[in-house]
């Protein structure tokens, strides 16, 4: 079987609320947003609620391409997905996870990962929209043991 080049693109749905988790997250991560329509009075089967929301976003946090929208008439079933993101540094984690935690709940604090990952730190917050960030970085101390020997 041939192997093809595809990308998987997580999409995200929010209820009313898309841009402002766009703009949240490349806040917290950098990256931009390259595609932005929104639901008109003309769309087909458009609710008052719909009318100027996000139907279809497309945007990048670091080298990922994500894609969004806000989803009407939804079930409210979540999926059980989590969104991980490695940082360069513990202080670009730390900015990131204040971000996310903002109405938010930081579920876990930044904090070494147990022996043997013990070379980095992370750390879990659930945004105000809902979804869960898995963020690590660099374990400095572990860096700075192993560079001294």
């Amino acid at each position: 079987m041939e192997t093809k080049c595809i990308h998987v693109i997580p999409h995200l749905s929010f209820s009313g609320n898309c841009e402002e988790a766009i703009h949240t997250y490349i806040d917290a991560f950098g990256g931009e947003i390259f595609w932005l329509s929104r639901w008109s009075e003309e769309t087909f089967d458009v609710t008052p609620a719909q009318a100027g929301k996000v139907m279809h976003a497309e945007f990048t946090l670091g080298q990922t391409r994500m894609a969004a929208s806000d989803a009407f008439g939804d079930d409210g079933q979540s999926t059980r997905i989590k969104l991980m993101i490695h940082m360069d540094s513990m202080e670009d984690a730390r900015r990131a996870i204040h971000l996310l935690a903002q109405g938010g709940e930081k579920l876990s604090p930044l904090k070494p990962h147990p022996k043997p990952d013990d070379g980095g730190c992370g750390s879990v917050t659930r945004d105000r929209f809902g979804y869960t960030w898995i963020i690590t970085c660099p374990n400095p101390e572990k860096n700075v043991r192993q560079s001294k020997g």
